[in-house]
């Protein structure tokens, strides 16, 4: 009996990954087996199944994917990169509130494939996550959020639009109003700059992510557990795919987010307008 082709395309690793090895170009058999490292005995029968299945052609002494398997590999990655998020941390993502990432982008969520899940610390209890500062300190774009506040915002915020950062910060209503009454001289500050803006989300801080920081190289991301709790925990990316989805991410918060011209918000309704995304 002829396999199916979804079995055939999910159930083995080594096929899995051959395919999606071919669907970046023709590979030889000793390309094959050097690019997946696995021994030539176990990976030719499934060569030969592949082939006959017609999910790949053999032309000269390199393989292809046919039409079909193109088609089945193009639909089945999206999936395939989801699967790999999830097992890869599964642990972290079975305990996180992912209500707080829009369904349109809860279903690319394979954009993250390749994500480093990374933790602070001990020695960084106090500090802001050192992967933040260090991986913005040279951009030249910098969107953030944070439904959390941490004390060193302010002067981290400040710093960046001093070195003709574009800057971009969406605070929770609670962040925010401790940013203006503990540190409003600073936000006065940066509110004054032409390369920055402040928003203030109106929502439920638990609606949101706890942390989004994204520039034109990095994206770092922050989720609160299901009982409503920040554990520190970060995820890492450099991936174009990932940045992508991160900027999306940011701008679907903007957009359901107030601009503040001045600190003393809410105050005076003058001092609120609604900003488009990616409008300064």
């Amino acid at each position: 009996m002829k396999l199916q082709l979804v079995n055939l395309l999910l159930f083995s690793d080594k096929r899995k990954n051959l395919l999606l090895l071919l669907s970046e170009g023709p590979r030889n058999i000793d390309e094959i087996l050097d690019l997946l490292q696995v021994p030539r005995i176990s990976m030719l029968p499934q060569i030969k199944k592949l082939k006959e299945e017609g999910l790949i052609v053999q032309k000269g002494d390199a393989y292809h994917l046919s039409i079909i398997g193109d088609i089945l590999v193009k639909k089945a990655r999206p999936l395939l990169d989801a699967a790999s998020i999830f097992e890869d941390n599964d642990y972290f993502w079975s305990y996180r509130k992912l209500d707080s990432i829009p369904f349109h982008l809860l279903k690319r969520i394979g954009d993250l494939k390749g994500i480093q899940l990374l933790e602070p610390g001990f020695a960084h209890g106090f500090d802001l996550f050192p992967e933040l500062i260090n991986h913005l300190a040279g951009s030249s774009q910098v969107m953030l959020l944070f439904s959390y506040f941490h004390p060193q915002i302010p002067s981290f915020s400040l710093e960046l639009t001093k070195k003709d950062v574009k800057v971009q910060l969406i605070l929770s209503r609670d962040s925010f109003d401790r940013f203006s009454g503990d540190f409003h001289d600073t936000g006065e500050k940066i509110l004054a700059k032409k390369n920055a803006s402040i928003f203030v989300y109106t929502g439920t801080p638990l609606e949101i992510p706890a942390l989004i920081a994204i520039s034109e190289n990095v994206l770092l991301l922050g989720f609160f557990n299901k009982k409503g709790r920040f554990e520190g925990q970060y995820l890492l990316s450099f991936e174009p795919r990932a940045l992508v989805w991160g900027k999306e991410l940011f701008e679907y918060y903007v957009e359901m987010s107030e601009r503040v011209c001045s600190m003393d918000y809410p105050d005076s309704s003058s001092d609120i307008r609604k900003t488009p995304a990616g409008v300064q």
